[in-house]
C-alpha cells in the first residue's frame, strides 16, 4: 500500500496565513503541527474555532498513533503483527476494531486492489523499512509474500465482552497506513461535530474533511488537485461540502529504482507487482477514512473497474484518474466531472 506521509497532491486552496500575519477578519488561520509521521493542520477563519479544532485533533491524533502505528513498537498494531501465527488473539479498541472491518469490507469490495496485509510485498520491493533490491524480486518470492496476504486469515473475536484481533499464520504484517489517517480525520470531525464547531478544515497529510464553509456563501471549502509532473501547477479545483472527504493517492513521491527501473510505492495486492500506467488518483467521499482508501484501490483498479466498483459499492462518492502519460488529462466519474473546476 502506500504510506499516508506522501499523499500531499491535494493542496487547499486557501489563503494559508497564519494567524500572526492575518490582516482581514476573514483570512483563513491555518494551525499545523507534526504527527502520524507527517503535517496535521486546522484551518477556520475564526482563530478561537481553529485553537478549538486543533486541541481535539492533537488528542486524538495522538491516540490514534498509538493504536495504528506501523513504526512504534508500543502501538496495538505492533502488538498483533508480533503475535501472527500464535495461538493468542490480541484484545483492540471499539476503533481498531471499526477500522479493520472497514477494512476488510473495501479489501473484498475491490476484489484485493486493496489489502491491508501487503506489506510484506512491499519489503520484497524495498518499502517499509526495507533495503531496496538490486534486482526485481523474483515470483517465487512474491508469491511468497502474497501468501500471508489473505484477508479471510485476519481473525476478530470477542473476548470477555472485548474485541481482539489474531494473525493466523507467522510472517502476517497487517498494516493500516492506507487508511489510518482518513480514519483519524473522521474521529476527530465526529468530536468536533459533537462539540458543534463548523466552519472548519482538518488535515492530516493530505486527507482533508469539511465543516461547514470557509466563508460565508463558499459553501464549502474549495481545494486543488496538483499536476503530478509539476508541483506548482493547479490543474483542477474541487469544492468539498460540509462533511465531505477528499484524498489523493500518487506515484510521484514515494518509489525506487531497480535495475534502472522506477517501481511506485502503490502495490497490487493481487498480483505483488508496482501500478504502472497512473500518476493519480483523487477520491471525494462522505467520510476521510472511505476517501482515503479507496484512492489506493482506485490507483490498482483499471479506470472501468473503479468507476464499476464506485458505482456498485460506493455511489456517492466521486474519482478522478491522472494518466502517467503527458500532456496531462484527467478521467473522472460522472458526478466528479460536474463537481470539477478546471
Amino acid at each position: 500500500m502506500k504510506n499516508i506521509s506522501y499523499k500531499l497532491a491535494i493542496i487547499s486552496i486557501l489563503l494559508l496565513i497564519t494567524a500572526g500575519c492575518n490582516k482581514r477578519p476573514d483570512e483563513i488561520k491555518r494551525l499545523q503541527w507534526c504527527t502520524m509521521g507527517t503535517i496535521a493542520a486546522v484551518q477556520s477563519t475564526d482563530l478561537a474555532t481553529a485553537q478549538a479544532l486543533r486541541d481535539i485533533a492533537q488528542d486524538e491524533f495522538a491516540t490514534m498513533e498509538a493504536e495504528l502505528s506501523s513504526w512504534n513498537s508500543d502501538s496495538t498494531l505492533a502488538m498483533v503483527n508480533r503475535n501472527a501465527g500464535r495461538d493468542l488473539a490480541v484484545p483492540v479498541s471499539a476503533s481498531f476494531t471499526e477500522i479493520l472491518k472497514l477494512s476488510t469490507r473495501i479489501t473484498r469490495d475491490s476484489g484485493g486492489a486493496f489489502n491491508p496485509l501487503i506489506g510484506p510485498v512491499l519489503k520484497e520491493w524495498g518499502f517499509n523499512g526495507a533495503t531496496t533490491p538490486s534486482t526485481i524480486p523474483s515470483t517465487r518470492s512474491l508469491q511468497r509474500a502474497l501468501s500471508f496476504a489473505d484477508i479471510a486469515d485476519v481473525e476478530l473475536s470477542t473476548i470477555n465482552s472485548s474485541n481482539a484481533v489474531r494473525l493466523t499464520k507467522a510472517g502476517m504484517q497487517l498494516d493500516l497506513g492506507a487508511i489510518a489517517k482518513g480514519y483519524a480525520v473522521d474521529q476527530v470531525w465526529q468530536a468536533a461535530n459533537e462539540k458543534k464547531l463548523t466552519n472548519a478544515l482538518i488535515d492530516l497529510g493530505g486527507n482533508l474533511r469539511a465543516m461547514g464553509e470557509a466563508r460565508p456563501g463558499r459553501g464549502g471549502w474549495l481545494t486543488g488537485v496538483r499536476d503530478p509532473f509539476n508541483d506548482s501547477r493547479i490543474i483542477a479545483r474541487i469544492l468539498i461540502r460540509d462533511g465531505e472527504a477528499i484524498a489523493t493517492s500518487g506515484n510521484y513521491e514515494r518509489y525506487v529504482i531497480i535495475e534502472g527501473e522506477r517501481c511506485a510505492h502503490i502495490i497490487d495486492g493481487r498480483t505483488a507487482m508496482p501500478i504502472k500506467g497512473v500518476a493519480g488518483v483523487t477520491v471525494v467521499a462522505p467520510d476521510a477514512a472511505t476517501a482515503d482508501a479507496l484512492s489506493t484501490a482506485l490507483f490498482v483498479l483499471s479506470i472501468e473497474e473503479g468507476k464499476t466498483l464506485i458505482k456498485e459499492h460506493y455511489p456517492e462518492s466521486l474519482a478522478l484518474w491522472i494518466p502517467d502519460s503527458q500532456p496531462v488529462q484527467i478521467i473522472s466519474t460522472d458526478k466528479m466531472e460536474q463537481r470539477l473546476q478546471r
